[in-house]
């Protein structure tokens, strides 16, 4: 039996490997951007998904925000930078953003 691997299920495998998985992640994006950007359920749409091409524009900022959140680069899984609004500090938000294991936060102040 052959089975293909679409990127949602890849999206998958990143989500059991990421720290907390996708509650944790969505719960750093809320913090960062705000929770008009989606719920839990909103981002699990996209672990249905079988290409980024799929997506519309907005699902391809989410699918930006949830990768950065499971600590991947998004542009390796074809979602390109463009997606993030112009008035956002790129490199600040994935820095932000990334779930980091219990201990290996940064630090606020």
């Amino acid at each position: 039996m052959n089975r293909t691997v679409t990127w949602g299920d890849a999206l998958v495998v990143a989500a059991f490997h990421s720290p907390g998985g996708l509650k944790s992640a969505v719960t750093a994006i809320a913090r960062e951007v705000g929770p008009h950007i989606g719920n839990r359920n909103t981002f699990a749409k996209l672990l249905r998904v079988t290409s980024p091409t799929d997506l519309s524009e907005k699902d391809r900022w989410r699918a930006w925000l949830l990768l950065a959140a499971f600590g991947e680069d998004p542009r390796d899984w074809g979602i390109l930078d463009q997606v993030v609004p112009t008035s956002i500090d790129r490199p600040a938000l994935l820095e932000r953003l990334t779930v980091r294991p219990k201990g290996f936060e940064p630090p606020t102040f």
